[in-house]
């Protein structure tokens, strides 16, 4: 009994999805396309250093943004003009 090269190995390759922190509706697609429109947010200042600033939150659409927008804590304040017209 013979034995022959069938094909190439071929490593495995690895794909990111996104996946919206919001909904959890994919954003990528699994064959390595690029990314639907899509949101990234974050969060200043940032902890990590200039080449590791991840995104705090990917989101897919304008709804998610208002709902992410709705659940924040900490960050409410009033507008500059919304200010000076209360002086």
């Amino acid at each position: 009994m013979g034995s022959r090269k069938t094909g190439e190995f071929n490593p495995p390759e690895e794909i990111v999805v996104l996946t919206c922190d919001v909904c959890e509706r994919d954003i990528g697609y699994l064959d390595g396309r690029r990314p639907a429109p899509h949101l990234r947010l974050t969060r200043h200042p940032n902890g990590g250093s200039l080449d590791d600033q991840a995104p705090a939150v990917v989101l897919c659409s304008k709804q998610c943004l208002c709902a992410y927008a709705e659940g924040l804590t900490g960050l409410d304040r009033t507008s500059r003009s919304s200010a000076d017209s209360h002086r």
